[in-house]
C-alpha cells in the first residue's frame, strides 16, 4: 500500500505542476495579449495626438492667413481713398487748366 501511495503522491505532485504549467502559460499569453493591446492602445493614442497637432497647426495657419487677409483688405481700402484723393486733384488741376486755357483766349 505504501507503494501505491507514492504512486498516488507522484501523480497529484505531476498533475500539480502541470496544472500550475498551464495556469503560468495562461497568464503568459494574458500578458503578451495585454502587451500588444496596450502597445495598440498607445499607438493610436499617438496618432490621436499627431492628428491633433496637425489640426492645431492647421489652425494657427488660417489664423495666420485670416489675419493676412484683414490687413490687405485694409490696405486696399486705403490704397483706393489714395486713388480717390488722386483723381481728385487731376480734375481740380484740369478744370483750372481749362478755365485758364479759355481766360487767356478770351
Amino acid at each position: 500500500m505504501i507503494v501505491k501511495k507514492v504512486k498516488m503522491d507522484d501523480h497529484n505532485l505531476l498533475m500539480l505542476v502541470t496544472s500550475l504549467l498551464g495556469v503560468l502559460g495562461i497568464k503568459e499569453v494574458w500578458q503578451i495579449l495585454k502587451q500588444k493591446i496596450d502597445i495598440n492602445a498607445k499607438k493610436e493614442e499617438r496618432q490621436d495626438n499627431l492628428q491633433t497637432a496637425v489640426i492645431e497647426e492647421l489652425k494657427n495657419k488660417i489664423d495666420g492667413l485670416e489675419k493676412k487677409i484683414d490687413e490687405l483688405i485694409k490696405e486696399n481700402t486705403h490704397l483706393r481713398v489714395k486713388i480717390a484723393k488722386m483723381e481728385e486733384r487731376l480734375i481740380v488741376n484740369a478744370k483750372k487748366r481749362t478755365q485758364n486755357k479759355y481766360k487767356d483766349e478770351g
